[in-house]
């Protein structure tokens, strides 16, 4: 028996759909997160929100978290991934999309450095949810202090 995503077999899923990913943190390339989550998924390259939002460290694990209050912090930099429906659905499940104070996927506009817009979806979780704050407000998360899963 497959997983189940919402009440629909992973199984038997098609590539077919593409879903654009902006990524702002540790699944960007070349930290903790990338490889097990987003290897072999086509990057379109770096991109710039086009609206400010507070991205910040948090928890015991030292974990980037941006929160959904468009227009407060800074224009903050991360990657674009096209992911099919199965990824999509593993990244939710990454994000704890399932759980009432985990992430939830919303929708926003980046801006590459060829002034190309995309309307992509990113994950941020409430400032309520959160119980320690490790950073001010940041732009460009390049903080290695995150601990991962495996050395919980």
């Amino acid at each position: 028996m497959g997983k189940y995503y919402n009440g629909v077999n992973r199984r038997n899923w098609s590539a077919i759909s593409v879903n654009k990913i902006f990524v702002y943190g540790t699944l960007k390339s070349g930290f903790s997160n990338h490889l097990e989550m987003l290897s072999g998924q086509n990057c379109l390259g770096s991109f710039l929100t086009i609206e400010k939002y507070p991205l910040v460290i948090t928890g015991p694990w030292y974990s980037p978290v941006m929160f959904p209050e468009p227009g407060v912090g800074h224009y903050i930099q991360g990657e674009v991934y096209e992911v099919n429906d199965k990824k999509l659905a593993e990244l939710d499940e990454f994000e704890y999309v399932h759980l009432s104070k985990g992430f939830r996927r919303l929708d926003l506009t980046v801006i590459s450095n060829q002034n190309e817009k995309f309307s992509v979806q990113a994950y941020m979780r409430a400032r309520k949810h959160i119980k320690q704050i490790w950073s001010d407000y940041i732009d460009n998360y390049q903080d290695h202090r995150y601990i991962h899963a495996s050395r919980r």
